[in-house]
């Protein structure tokens, strides 16, 4: 089975891929929000999807990274730029990547670095739509509209990653 799902929220993601599990549905593989499942005993598995360090697109030690994963008993299901999708048996029990506030104020930092990084980048694109004017060619409404469309959206899960590590901030203290 095929779904097809835009997240820019890992929390919200990690719900709806265990919620398809609980349903009898293992996620198998992704690419660009097109997410392929395939038939599992209802709750096999529990989901996390983790963000390791890295720089750009690019996570640093994936060969290192996926080894200890596996070490551990987690399997790396899928990776994507730098999301890399884990799951264990949950007969095996809980499963959290991160448990303390601190590991998990780093991941939301990695998160929001990298939200910021790419909405730098359609930032750079989207002079490229406004210079169109002074370059002789028509403004280009709809593609001005987009690209604000994703800039609210990149903004957004910025600023969800900035309320996140303020909570976990907060709880620490």
């Amino acid at each position: 089975m095929k779904r097809f799902r835009m997240y820019y929220d890992k929390d919200a993601e990690e719900v709806w891929l265990n919620k398809m599990c609980q349903k009898g549905w293992a996620m198998t593989s992704f690419f660009a929000g097109l997410y392929t499942f395939a038939p599992c005993q209802p709750g096999e598995y529990i989901y996390q999807i983790d963000m390791p360090e890295g720089a750009g697109f690019q996570p640093n030690d994936i060969e290192g990274y996926t080894e200890f994963m596996e070490d551990t008993g987690v399997e790396v299901v899928q990776r994507w730029c730098r999301w890399i999708y884990l799951r264990r048996r949950a007969a095996e029990g809980p499963f959290k990547v991160y448990t303390d506030p601190g590991s998990q104020i780093a991941l939301y930092r990695r998160i929001r670095r990298f939200f910021l990084f790419v909405l730098l980048l359609e930032l750079c694109c989207f002079i490229g739509v406004w210079a169109g004017p002074s370059q002789g060619s028509g403004f280009d409404v709809p593609a001005a509209c987009l690209f604000l469309i994703i800039f609210a959206i990149f903004f957004r899960a910025i600023w969800k990653c900035t309320r996140r590590i303020r909570a976990l901030e907060a709880e620490t203290q």
